[in-house]
C-alpha cells in the first residue's frame, strides 16, 4: 500500500494512481496533445519514490517521438504532426520530472516527521 501522502501528491500534480492487488502501481495522466500517458511501477511502499524517479530519468522524448511518428507511418489514426508531437514529448517529460521532484521532497518531509514523531 502505497503511502497516502504520496498518493495525494500525484494526484495534486493531476496525475490518477491505480493500485492494482498485486502491489504494482499504474500512474496516468493526458498530455498536452491529449495522449493518453500511463506507466507502471512494481514497488514496495519504501522504493515507490525511487521508481518513479528512475522512470523519469529513464524517459526519452526522442524515443517517444520515434514511437508515434512510427505508428503514424503505420496507419495509426488521429496521431498529431511531427511538430505537436515534439512538443507533446517535452511536456510529458516536464510532467515527468516535477512528479519526481515533488515524491522525493515528500518522502523527504515524511521522514522528516517520522524522525520528530520519535524524539530524533
Amino acid at each position: 500500500m502505497i503511502n497516502k501522502q504520496l498518493i495525494d501528491a500525484c494526484e495534486a500534480l493531476g496525475w490518477m494512481v491505480h493500485e492494482d492487488d498485486d502491489g504494482s502501481v499504474e500512474l496516468e495522466q493526458y498530455s498536452p496533445a491529449g495522449e493518453d500517458f500511463l506507466f507502471y511501477v512494481c514497488p514496495s511502499d519504501s522504493t515507490f519514490v525511487n521508481e518513479i524517479v528512475a522512470y523519469a530519468a529513464d524517459f526519452d522524448p526522442d524515443e517517444h517521438i520515434e514511437m508515434w511518428i512510427e505508428a503514424k507511418h503505420n496507419g495509426g489514426i488521429g496521431i498529431p504532426n511531427a511538430r505537436e508531437l515534439v512538443h507533446d514529448a517535452e511536456a510529458i517529460d516536464e510532467m515527468l520530472q516535477e512528479l519526481a521532484i515533488k515524491l522525493v521532497q515528500v518522502e523527504c518531509e515524511i521522514e522528516n516527521a517520522k524522525n520528530l514523531s520519535c524524539g530524533l
